[in-house]
């Protein structure tokens, strides 16, 4: 069976991402193995809805398998939660999985693979460390280093979200699985992050406007999340906001992606006694520090996460599942890393199998606090998707 592989927040699932499944199928995939984030998202914040509820989405709409990106590596940077997603797929065992598929602003997979070179080139070079030392944000100094060393061909993919994305899920793919085949599904209709609508599709982020305001936003999503109650992290804005408060500038520097600097203009925008999460947020930010990167920061200090958390994933927790899915854990034979949907067995396995099962039980508890004013789950009995 030709198995592939697509890294997902699902945040909530939508059109364009069933039609992503949909063209890897006719690519001649014959089961889809989801790695999806958990409860909290890369851009620093809790999912609006649940990961059973999204990973529910995606069984009814053609995944065969749901796997879960858990916290830490599921609100990391994008180089952490590219490797960490990838390492999953991989962890099933050497050619179960052997496509991955993502999407992306470019449909050109020659192109994307040769930014990936670029970018495995750049990582540690000269020009990026200069650019680093002048206050740029990583992101920024892998742009403008490619650009000013490969020119056209670099501009047009490290200017774009998943095309950058996609990028680092070559690099993993080759420093990890190298038998994962790269497929990219060029994006259609509608840009990351716009506003626009065209038909039936929209961008996650208008969705996610769409609901926190009322609008209609159900046309964009092939599954009925009636019953599912949303969260917004502004919601538990004052309870995360007392958090940061009373950190220590020790806090802080335990946090990842938090140097000296960071840490101590976060200890002088507390000092100000910000009235809100909005506030906060924006005293931070600056030419140099991206909103995302703020967040995540926040996000980790609220969760507990720090430096020493971000190691290897340790274990593979299943959300959902169909008959393929079954079919797909069978082949996995010669697995090297441990599958389950209990999470008490899979915390078992070791002091930081344990650690991540905490941390992950933490965003739990941040988005349904946001969206209910308290935790109502219990992780270890909550049933899973099995159709």
């Amino acid at each position: 069976m030709k198995i592939a592989g697509i890294v997902a927040e699902y945040n909530p699932f939508h059109n364009g991402h069933k039609y992503q499944i949909q063209a890897t199928r006719q690519a001649g995939a014959e089961g889809i193995v989801a790695v999806m984030s958990g409860d909290c998202v890369q851009r620093g914040s809790a999912a609006v809805f649940s990961k059973y509820d999204r990973a529910q989405a995606a069984i009814r709409n053609g995944a065969d398998l749901v796997i879960e990106l858990p916290c830490p590596f599921s609100c990391s940077n994008s180089e952490v939660f590219a490797r960490s997603a990838v390492r999953l797929l991989a962890g099933l065992g050497e050619d179960v999985v052997t496509t991955l598929s993502f999407g992306c602003e470019s449909g050109d997979r020659n192109a994307l693979e040769q930014a990936a070179e670029i970018s495995a080139m750049l990582e540690n070079s000269q020009q990026v460390r200069e650019l680093l030392s002048q206050g740029k944000t990583y992101p920024q100094a892998m742009y403008e280093a490619s650009i000013g060393l490969y020119g056209r061909t670099a501009e047009e993919i490290f200017s774009t979200p998943n095309n950058v994305l996609a990028v680092e899920y070559i690099k993993a793919a080759k420093r990890i699985a190298p038998w994962l085949v790269p497929y990219a599904v060029k994006r259609e209709a509608v840009a990351h992050d716009s506003q626009a609508e065209s038909g039936d599709f929209a961008s996650a982020s208008h969705i996610r406007e769409l609901i926190k305001e009322g609008g209609e936003w159900q046309k964009f999503v092939p599954y009925d999340f009636e019953g599912c109650k949303p969260s917004f992290t502004r919601q538990a804005g004052r309870e995360m906001l007392f958090k940061l408060c009373t950190a220590s500038r020790e806090d802080f520097l335990a946090l990842p992606d938090c140097d000296e600097h960071l840490a101590n203009r976060f200890m002088s925008v507390v000092s100000s006694c910000p009235e809100t999460m909005d506030i906060f947020e924006q005293r931070i930010k600056s030419k140099n520090i991206t909103m995302a990167r703020v967040r995540r920061m926040v996000l980790h200090l609220v969760l507990g996460i720090r430096k020493d958390d971000i190691r290897q994933v340790p274990y593979g927790r299943i959300l959902a599942f169909n008959r393929t899915g079954t079919r797909i854990l069978a082949q996995a034979e010669n697995r090297t890393l441990e599958y389950d949907t209990s999470l008490k067995k899979l915390e078992d396995i070791s002091d930081y199998a344990k650690r991540v099962a905490f941390l992950e039980k933490n965003a739990v508890r941040l988005r349904e606090t946001a969206a209910y004013g308290r935790c109502i789950s219990n992780e270890y009995t909550r049933k899973i998707t099995i159709t």
